[in-house]
């Protein structure tokens, strides 16, 4: 997924039409078709519903549009935040493969005590070049250099809509006929699925793979399907309603590192030992 496919698709949604999305930012109309046809390739959904030349957002359009509009306003900025670094601010670099829901609060937060701390915020699982990184782990997992954060439970999804969500907890056997959403093999959170599952010999109903969480969460509200989820990672939405599962072992854990490889400067220390107690705060109102 690329920034200029996302561009592309805020520009055809805003016109509804693709020869005037194409006009507007100068480009060919195969482009902005290609960007959409692979952002609905990779999402695995259909984001316009096509009416002649007149294009129409799905509700999962909509719902797209909904969560990547914030992220796209917010890289118009980077030009400035930039420039500020390159005049000596203080500069973090942070990998957020977890609990992103909660960092806006958290940096914000922050930036209050120190205005003047900048930072570079990614989320990739094979990149080295950050000060901090946030990750969980699944069953068996850890990480000797991590300070682990918190502990979290994860529970069933479900739309507040349906039957599930006047359900307090329930057992895999009661599921055995809802739709499951679940992230591609390889992320946390499927490894840990298919790890319970296999040992309460479940076979979930498959019917979405979704490497998109904020997509995953959306069908959920929409009552697309159920998925698992986590109890901070993921927030809580009025929406959505959490389910305990009452098998054992749906839980995971969330670690913050600091890179090894050398020295991270003291804004980032000081931001660590910030996340340390904010996590530490959230256990302890449990």
């Amino acid at each position: 997924m690329e920034l200029y496919q996302l561009k592309y698709f805020l520009y055809a949604a805003k016109y509804e039409n693709i020869s005037k999305a194409a006009q507007a930012l100068r480009v060919s109309q195969p482009s902005i078709s290609r960007a959409v046809a692979s952002l609905e390739k990779e999402l695995q959904v259909e984001l316009f519903e096509r009416q002649g030349k007149r294009i129409l957002l799905t509700r999962a359009g909509l719902t797209f549009r909904e969560q990547i509009s914030p992220i796209l306003w917010k890289l118009e900025g980077l030009g400035d935040e930039m420039k500020k670094v390159q005049k000596g601010g203080d500069t973090i670099r942070l990998n957020a493969m977890s609990v992103v829901p909660l960092l806006s609060g958290i940096i914000k937060k922050f930036r209050e005590e120190e205005p003047d701390a900048a930072f570079v915020v990614i989320d990739q699982k094979e990149s080295t070049d950050w000060h901090l990184c946030i990750l969980s782990a699944g069953p068996g997992m850890s990480y000797q250099d991590g300070h682990e954060l918190l502990s979290e439970e994860v529970f069933l999804g479900a739309s507040s809509g349906t039957w599930l969500g006047e359900k307090d907890e329930i057992s895999l056997r009661d599921v055995n006929n809802e739709n499951f959403i679940l992230l591609p093999r390889g992320r946390v959170l499927r490894n840990l699925a298919d790890t319970r599952f296999r040992e309460h010999h479940f076979i979930p109903q498959f019917s979405m793979e979704c490497n998109n969480t904020h997509l995953v969460r959306s069908l959920v509200s929409d009552q697309v399907g159920i998925t698992l989820w986590p109890e901070y990672s993921w927030g809580k939405r009025p929406d959505v309603h959490m389910v305990r599962i009452t098998e054992p072992g749906f839980n995971r854990s969330v670690f913050l590192l600091r890179q090894k490889s050398g020295e991270i400067p003291p804004v980032a220390e000081r931001f660590a030992q910030f996340v340390e107690d904010y996590m530490r705060t959230l256990e302890h109102e449990k």
